[in-house]
């Protein structure tokens, strides 16, 4: 067996010492040494390892805290939405009753949750609760958007049709065509003029001060500009949908024939023109080609539509 000898001796003394020790203890402390150094570096590693997972394990619970909070605050805010939609078919439903149309089916409002759930679903959400959440929130949020979808269609439809009523109330005669009171009303009368008894008055007399300008009580075309022994200087203005409105005893026409008016648009001034006994303006109205009461087309001015 080899062996290793060390002198050791202090500076000054005279005393030293000897040392004999075999070389394979020698070998075996520096292997002790190295197999240290390694368990120092796997400890270390292991440390800085469980320190780094635990970093990243508390900062994806963290995560996974704020994204459950984010959904719960979606889930919420949908509530919000659907409960406003909500509101929205109330109002849209007063609309449809309002102008005489048929309600739109409720049941298809509703869109209910419903449906098969798996056994894999059931199982991963009830270990993992925030895809249970995420998956309501998601299937929710399909359903908002659907819901806004057939909202947007049935409220295109509601305009389609409001614009065109208030197209039709555009050409239906609503105001007063002159400024005056009512001297003669619709119906049978004995004539001013002639003295004949129960002759027919085909529209209402307006009596006002001469020059007094006359409007168009609807929109429409002037059909014809012209003047009679009986109406005197007159205007009929075709409205469309099969209404005619005349205006009588002018004193000077303001429109030409094929002229487009609007309601409220002056288209002459009271006069006496004709078989009258005074300025007035006479005003018919013809509904397919029969004569009715103008009243019947005369609103408050708050009502009538421009």
């Amino acid at each position: 067996m080899k062996f290793v000898r060390a002198h050791i001796s202090l500076d000054g003394s005279p005393v030293s010492v000897q040392l004999s020790f075999p070389k394979v203890l020698l070998l075996f402390v520096g292997v002790f040494k190295r197999l240290v150094q390694l368990a120092l570096l796997i400890l270390i590693v292991n440390v800085l390892a469980y320190w780094t997972r635990q970093h990243f394990i508390d900062a994806a619970q963290e995560q996974r805290i704020q994204l459950y909070s984010r959904f719960e605050s979606l889930n919420a805010e949908i509530d919000s939405i659907d409960a406003k939609i909500f509101r929205s078919y109330g109002n849209e439903d007063l609309l449809y009753a309002k102008y005489g149309l048929a309600i739109p089916d409720t049941g298809m409002r509703r869109m209910g949750f419903g449906g098969l759930i798996l056994p894999d679903s059931a199982l991963v959400w009830s270990v993992v609760p925030i895809k249970r959440l995420k998956n309501t929130v998601s299937d929710r949020f399909n359903k908002i958007e659907t819901k806004i979808e057939r909202a947007n269609s049935s409220y295109l439809r509601l305009q389609f049709f409001i614009e065109s009523l208030h197209g039709n109330l555009q050409h239906t005669p609503s105001i007063w065509p002159a400024k005056g009171f009512l001297s003669s009303p619709f119906g049978y009368r004995t004539h001013p003029v002639t003295g004949e008894k129960e002759r027919m008055h085909l529209g209402i007399d307006l009596s006002g001060t001469k020059w007094a300008p006359i409007r168009a009580t609807a929109n429409g075309r002037v059909d014809i500009v012209a003047g009679s022994e009986t109406m005197g200087r007159y205007i009929a203005i075709d409205h469309g949908n099969g209404i005619v409105t005349r205006y009588g005893h002018m004193e000077k026409p303001f429109v030409k024939e094929g002229q487009m008016v609007s309601r409220f648009d002056v288209i002459g001034y009271m006069g006496s023109t004709g078989r009258t006994t005074g300025n007035h303006v006479h005003y018919e109205v013809w509904v397919n080609g029969v004569a009715v009461n103008p009243i019947y087309y005369i609103l408050p001015d708050k009502y009538s539509v421009e």
